[in-house]
């Protein structure tokens, strides 16, 4: 049994079973996790047509369709997995999928480019302050450890699907219909998941603390700021490169927002305070090594979704609708393996899975940097199926990890966290693994030899995260 001062301690677990409503629950939160993810992957296909419906007559103001809202969903996800800890998780859920709701009707009936954007920081706003409550209510709904794996499994799966099949849902909805028909997507989404989030999820264990913790403001301006300030230096590179002035100047906000940010959170630790972050979180091995593996996933994932997309209809010339197609056998692997891949956890333990499945992920990257270059499609296709194996092996363990490793008084902010550290890595699978794409010289050879050169990078990455998991992850907590 943990010590009541323990910073790692988990709550006690023996005997203890999940509730006879838990499935509803569960089916709410995989909802909510299905339209964030969605609303994020499907961008990449729909935007070409948003700006020509709209008539955009610059490039940069397009992109915005996708940036803003990864900058306001960057930059709110801590404070509004914070939010759970005030109001209550069910509200924090229940008013996020609102909000997101009316952002995306707005977007739906946008008649012109700046009401969309704004419509898409009313969904950024929404999504920060939902998503990490998903996490959160699975630790108190299934704190058994073997069930609670395999439910995470269930919300992982849904994370790898919304991902992946957003590219194809996008095209299949462009082919029927239009742009506007993927925001009414989302609101359907939406209103479903609303309504079994009010019928389904507890008050009784999820509503407003007894003793609410108070919020921190400061913490929340700076966390803000830094983030704002990386994403934003991060999405700027693909445009005008690591050395231009609006780079380094947003990129040095962000280190120096970080380290004042750290700084603040220490000293309110320090006079008994509930600081937005607590730093010692990052002492547990199994929740640092969680989301190290979450950075390093999104950043490959993102990356060979983005890149390959971009080859398909670029160079290959293939319509959005068949591109989409084409991560199919990815898209079934994530889906179909990551629930086997919770049962796993529940068997074997969650790092040994979460160990394999980073494997699996790295010699899938590495099989495509073996792709000879102008090979048929079937020798992509099974290539991109090896990694969404991989990935769906390390989903769930990895964010089983980053939430159950730690005591669940702060599951809502280690969901936030390991969410932010999500959202950063798919910021980076475009930043980063840009500059080796774009290293090897211009035409489809040169492109081909940089995404070879990325995935490289990559499968080093995972087979690095994989090395870290295995040495250190199931160290022991000290207790004082």
């Amino acid at each position: 049994m943990a010590h009541p001062g323990d910073l790692t301690g988990r709550p006690e677990t023996t005997g203890a079973t999940a509730g006879p409503g838990t499935g509803r629950v569960l089916t709410a939160l995989c909802l909510g996790l299905m339209l964030s993810m969605l609303n994020t992957s499907m961008m990449h296909i729909i935007t070409p047509q948003i700006g020509a419906a709209m008539g955009a007559s610059s490039l940069s103001g397009l992109q915005w369709v996708g940036d803003i809202y990864t900058l306001g969903y960057a930059a709110l996800l801590l404070p509004g997995g914070a939010l759970g800890n005030r109001i209550g998780r069910r509200a924090a859920f229940l008013g996020g999928v609102a909000v997101f709701a009316v952002g995306s009707l707005l977007c739906a009936l946008a008649p012109v480019l700046a009401v969309l954007l704004v419509a898409r920081v009313i969904q950024a706003i929404g999504v920060a302050v939902m998503l990490p409550q998903t996490l959160s209510i699975l630790v108190h709904e299934y704190p058994e450890p073997a069930a609670r794996a395999r439910a995470v499994g269930i919300w992982a799966g849904v994370s790898s699907l919304g991902v992946a099949a957003g590219p194809v849902l996008g095209g299949v909805l462009i082919a029927i219909a239009d742009w506007r028909a993927a925001f009414v997507l989302s609101l359907v989404l939406a209103l479903a998941a609303l309504v079994l989030g009010y019928r389904g999820v507890p008050g009784t264990r999820h509503g407003r603390p007894e003793r609410p913790a108070a919020f921190d403001l400061p913490g929340t301006v700076l966390s803000a700021v830094w983030l704002i300030a990386l994403a934003y230096g991060l999405i700027e590179v693909s445009d005008y490169g690591w050395g231009s002035p609006q780079v380094i100047v947003a990129l040095v906000v962000a280190v120096l927002g970080a380290v004042l940010f750290c700084l603040l959170q220490a000293r309110i630790a320090r006079r008994g305070g509930r600081p937005l972050m607590p730093l010692h979180l990052w002492r547990v091995c199994g929740f640092s090594t969680a989301n190290a593996a979450g950075l390093v996933y999104f950043l490959t994932q993102t990356g060979i979704i983005f890149f390959y997309n971009l080859y398909l209809q670029t160079y290959q010339h293939r319509s959005a609708l068949v591109a989409g197609l084409l991560f199919l056998p990815m898209t079934v692997c994530m889906a179909g393996l990551a629930p086997v891949a919770g049962r796993l956890a529940a068997r074997f333990g969650t790092y040994p899975v979460l160990t394999w499945g980073l494997i699996v992920s790295g010699i899938g990257c590495l099989a495509l940097f073996l792709l000879p270059h102008g090979a048929a499609l079937p020798q992509l296709e099974w290539r991109l199926a090896l990694f969404g194996a991989g990935v769906a092996l390390m989903s769930s363990p990895m964010s089983n990890a980053a939430v159950s490793s730690v005591s669940a008084d702060f599951s809502g902010t280690a969901s936030a966290v390991h969410n932010t550290s999500r959202k950063i890595g798919s910021s980076l699978g475009v930043a980063l693994l840009g500059v080796l794409v774009h290293s090897a010289g211009s035409g489809a050879s040169g492109f081909l030899s940089g995404l070879s050169n990325a995935m490289l990078f990559c499968a080093v990455l995972l087979f690095a995260c994989a090395a870290a998991v295995f040495v250190f992850a199931e160290r022991p907590a000290r207790s004082h």
